[in-house]
C-alpha cells in the first residue's frame, strides 16, 4: 500500500513538472499581415492537425487591410494553417505550415 502511494505520488509530480514546464498548451498570438490585399474585406482561417480542423476564425475587415490578431492556445507541434481572403477581385485561398514550439508571436504574411 505504501508503494502503491509512493508510486502515485511520484507520477503526480512528473506531470505537474510536466505541464509547468512547457507540456501544457501555449499561448499563441497569430498575427495575419493582409497588407499586400488593402482591399481585403474578410479572412477565414482554420489551423489543422492530422487532417483535423482544431481552431477555425473569421475576421471582417471591411477593406481595411493591414494586420489581424488571433489569440489562441495550442500544444506544441506542427500545423497547417488554411483559409482565404475575400476581395472584390476575388477569393484568395491559402495554405502553409504552421510551427508552434514555445509561447509567443507568430507572424504571417497572407496575400497575393
Amino acid at each position: 500500500m505504501k508503494l502503491a502511494a509512493r508510486v502515485v505520488a511520484v507520477l503526480g509530480a512528473v506531470a505537474v513538472a510536466w505541464l509547468l514546464l512547457g507540456g501544457g498548451p501555449k499561448d499563441v498570438t497569430l498575427v495575419y499581415d493582409v497588407s499586400a490585399v488593402p482591399d481585403a474585406r474578410a479572412l477565414e482561417v482554420e489551423v489543422a492537425r492530422g487532417g483535423e480542423v482544431l481552431r477555425r476564425a473569421e475576421f471582417r475587415l471591411a477593406g481595411r487591410g493591414g494586420r489581424v490578431e488571433h489569440r489562441l492556445k495550442l500544444p506544441e507541434g506542427d500545423y497547417v494553417l488554411r483559409g482565404r481572403i475575400e476581395a472584390p477581385g476575388g477569393p484568395f485561398p491559402f495554405e502553409r505550415p504552421l510551427e508552434v514550439r514555445e509561447a509567443g508571436t507568430i507572424a504571417l504574411a497572407l496575400g497575393r
